[in-house]
Formats: C-alpha cells, sequence, structure tokens
C-alpha cells in the first residue's frame, strides 16, 4: 500500500497575528481559484468570482496532475482558493462551502444584518447537502445500482428539497430570492444545484421535476439574468465547463482514472 504522502501546510503557517492576517483577508488584491476542468463543487465560486469586481484567474487543472498536486493542498482536496491581499500576503482558503462564504461576505451577498446572514448561511448550506447528496447517492454509486439510487433520489431527496425551500421563497413574497429583494448567496448557491442538475445524464427526467416549482425556477432565472453572472456563463470559459461537466457525468470513473490504493 502506498503511504499517505504529508501535507504541504505550509500556507497555514502563521507568520503573523491572526488579527493582522484577519485585517489582510479582508482586503484582497486578486484571487487565484484551482478545481478540475468540470462545474460540480467549483461552479458556485466561479460564480460569485465572475460577479465581484475583484482582478481573478481559474487555474484549471488536469485529473491526470491530481496526484502530484494533491498533497499540495491543505485537505487533499478541492476548490482551493488563492488570496493575494493588498499588503503583499499570500493566503489560502480550502473547503468550497468556507470559500463560498468569504467571497459572498466580501461581495456583500450575506444580507443586512446578522439574522439574514444565518438564514441566507441556512438555505445556501440546504442546497449545497442537496447537490453532494446527489453526488455521493447517484453520480458515484455503482452503474448497477444508480437506477435504484436515482429513484429513491427522486422519491425522496428531491421533493423535501422543493418543498421546504418553496416555503421559505413564498414567506419572502416569491420574488426570486431567499430575502428581501436583492441577489445572495442562497440565491447563488440554489441557482448552481439546479444548473448541476441540468448537466447531468438523466437531466431531462430531473429537469421535468424542478420545472413544476415555479419558486425555484425563478430564482434560477433571477441569478441567471444578473448582467455579471449574464456574461461570466456566456463567456467561452463556462461553456467548455459545461461540455466538459456532460462528458464527466456521463463516466466519472474513467474520467478521474482508476483508483490508487
Amino acid at each position: 500500500m502506498t503511504p499517505t504522502p504529508i501535507v504541504d501546510a505550509s500556507h497555514y503557517v502563521r507568520d503573523a497575528p491572526t488579527a493582522e492576517l484577519s485585517k489582510s483577508v479582508g482586503q484582497p488584491y486578486s484571487f487565484k481559484f484551482l478545481y478540475f476542468p468540470i462545474h460540480a463543487a467549483g461552479s458556485c465560486s466561479r460564480e460569485l468570482l465572475g460577479y465581484g469586481k475583484d482582478k481573478f484567474a481559474f487555474e484549471i487543472l488536469s485529473p491526470a496532475n491530481w496526484g502530484e498536486e494533491k498533497p499540495k493542498t491543505p485537505f487533499h482536496c478541492m476548490p482551493v482558493l488563492y488570496i493575494k491581499t493588498k499588503d503583499g500576503k499570500d493566503l489560502v482558503l480550502s473547503e468550497a462551502s468556507v470559500i463560498e462564504h468569504y467571497l459572498a461576505k466580501h461581495m456583500n451577498l450575506l444580507g443586512d444584518n446578522e439574522y439574514e446572514e444565518l438564514l441566507i448561511k441556512s438555505f445556501h448550506s440546504s442546497s449545497t447537502m442537496f447537490q453532494g447528496g446527489f453526488a455521493s447517492n447517484v453520480t458515484w454509486c455503482p452503474p448497477e445500482v444508480q437506477p435504484q439510487t436515482l429513484a429513491y433520489f427522486k422519491a425522496n431527496t428531491f421533493p423535501t428539497w422543493i418543498k421546504t425551500h418553496t416555503k421559505h421563497l413564498l414567506d419572502n413574497g416569491d420574488n426570486g430570492h431567499y430575502i428581501g429583494n436583492k441577489l445572495s448567496l442562497a440565491d447563488i448557491r440554489t441557482a448552481n444545484a439546479i444548473e448541476h442538475l441540468s448537466v447531468q445524464p438523466c437531466a431531462d427526467e430531473l429537469m421535468d421535476i424542478i420545472k413544476k416549482a415555479p419558486s425555484l425556477m425563478k430564482v434560477r432565472e433571477t441569478v441567471a439574468n444578473d448582467p455579471k453572472i449574464a456574461a461570466w456563463r456566456a463567456s467561452k470559459e463556462y461553456q467548455t465547463l459545461t461540455s466538459n461537466s456532460k462528458a464527466f457525468f456521463l463516466n466519472p470513473m474513467k474520467f478521474m482514472g482508476p483508483p490508487k490504493i
């Protein structure tokens, strides 16, 4: 058995007091976002970067190079966000939800007060778990059991997510937003969960279900119609990621290569 490489966690070395680092991370100069050449867990962060006004670059990592790069990441997983701050520091964030919360805070997408922020993070977490549940219970299941796991998802997880989120959206006036009348991280995260379904091999049957949930479809449309997000989605880079995602979900194992033991 090949030993697990020791994590190169030099990026977590605290070369300054945390209060100073907190001030630095609150004043980013530019970003570099590392992820595979598909949407998946990187979609929401890429959308946030496209929405913001900061300098950013997307570093696309080929699965063929993942074994070499893996030990350089904080938890042997992606995405990873590299931050260059205005005072010259190089900081690193890992874990998709942490990156998304950070970018949303920086871009004023977490509401107008702490209670709104908590609600937005709750809706964000629910849609993140919904998408992650599809990945773990359908995408990464052996092909011979996928029909059964997909059927369970459609009969249980999917309608529960639709029903609960529809209630919250109706409570907010059914205006395409979770909180108030302006864009938030919750809106973007839910829209990305829906887009995730649209690139699956079974997209037609999944989208037939979501199209019967008008409140959620309104969120999807609201996000898609934001001028900055629309510009990102119209880019050649986004279209390439979409094509790659469709190809990936047809055969994830082939895309990632055989597991290493």
